[in-house]
């Protein structure tokens, strides 16, 4: 999951100052929900604790009198009956009136706070409504499918620390199975939306807006089962005919089966992550060199004052310049600048080449990426102008 979050790239910031100021609708729901969590209880205790004293009450003043009262189970049933209908005959007592009189006032209290809390409780649900019918924005990530592990997703490219907020549409034909938290207990979950449908499906993808997204990401549908990877080609195909070119959101989709990661590159994912092939690599490392897990989770988490890795363009200003050249380049600059980054490898078309060796890497093209380690997203124009 961390490597699907890894691999969508992050743009320009929007509506950053939006989530700072706390809508009409946020604060009302905040109160139904604090609301909510404790009134049901209350409701409950105060009714049981009015039964009973009413119960109580009843059977000293008019038990030796009122059958209805001759015994304190006959009491509490009679008490229970009197709270939500009122009695059948008055009490023979003045006193046993004035109870009566008591205990309806609190029963009629008692069905208006009922009352209260269910409307509360719809209205909250209502509130919480994530379901749109379709979007207008742009730049945005879509996410295909649902799972638990998406949350952790949201969590990630949500982070505090990333600059640039995109906002975030899920694509699921079962709406109601996603359960995310409140938007007021994380803000993680501000501006994510949720687009009832197939993802296979053209209509659904353009009610997400898929063709103006700027990532797209299909998780692994896990109620498919060992078809699973075919519904991811079928999204695949279904996106590419929709997006048509130059400006295509990046489509990152996560396959169950590794032997089928060609497939699903001919369907037109530009990445492919295997969580199970991934996991067992990351398991026969640090079977062989101890505490290489915890390098790959650092790595691999958005955190303050965290190193991540970032896939760049070459500057025009390095184009030509072999690796050795460029390592030391980058050193000087990640010595005193904050700015600064380290140089990992180059990807040429399909080809990474990690730490190559002399001129193995040959000088760097117009075309390149630059496989750097940095705490921010790197500005090389900045760095190394022409």
């Amino acid at each position: 999951m961390t490597r699907i979050r890894q691999a969508i790239a992050f743009g320009r910031p929007i509506g950053r100052r939006s989530r700072k100021k706390r809508s009409l609708k946020a604060r009302l729901l905040k109160a139904l929900t604090s609301w909510n969590r404790h009134q049901v209880s209350r409701i409950v205790g105060m009714t049981l604790l009015i039964w009973v004293l009413g119960a109580v009450g009843l059977l000293a003043v008019e038990g030796k009198t009122n059958p209805d009262f001759a015994s304190f189970p006959e009491a509490l049933w009679s008490v229970w009956i009197l709270l939500f209908s009122g009695p059948d005959e008055p009490p023979g007592t003045w006193a046993g009136r004035l109870i009566v009189m008591l205990l309806q006032g609190v029963g009629v209290g008692l069905v208006g706070l009922f009352t209260a809390s269910v409307a509360s409780i719809l209205i909250e649900r209502y509130l919480r409504r994530r379901e749109v019918d379709s979007t207008a924005m742009d730049n945005h990530i879509v996410l295909c499918n649902w799972a638990t592990r998406g949350s952790e997703l949201i969590r990630q490219v949500h982070s505090r620390i990333v600059t640039d907020w995109r906002p975030i549409v899920i694509i699921h034909d079962q709406p109601d199975e996603i359960e995310l938290p409140d938007k007021a207990d994380e803000t993680a979950f501000t501006d994510v939306y949720i687009v009832k449908g197939d993802p296979t499906s053209e209509v659904a993808l353009r009610r997400a807006g898929v063709a103006r997204a700027y990532s797209v990401v299909v998780l692994v549908d896990s109620r498919e089962g060992k078809h699973a990877d075919g519904k991811t080609i079928l999204t695949c195909v279904s996106i590419r005919n929709i997006c048509k070119g130059d400006d295509q959101p990046n489509v990152v989709a996560e396959c169950l089966n590794p032997g089928n990661r060609i497939h699903l590159r001919k369907a037109g994912a530009d990445e492919v992550v295997s969580a199970h092939d991934i996991g067992l690599r990351l398991l026969a490392r640090a079977s062989l060199f101890h505490g290489m897990i915890r390098v790959y989770q650092e790595l691999l988490t958005v955190r303050k004052d965290n190193n991540e890795l970032y896939v760049v363009p070459v500057p025009e200003a390095l184009v030509g310049k072999g690796f050795e050249e460029l390592s030391v380049l980058f050193a000087r600059t990640a010595r005193g600048d904050p700015r600064g980054c380290v140089l990992i490898g180059v990807q040429r078309e399909e080809e990474m080449m990690i730490n190559p060796i002399g001129e193995e890497a040959g000088p760097t093209r117009a075309d390149d990426l630059l496989v750097v380690l940095s705490r921010k997203h790197p500005k090389l124009e900045d760095l190394f102008p022409a």
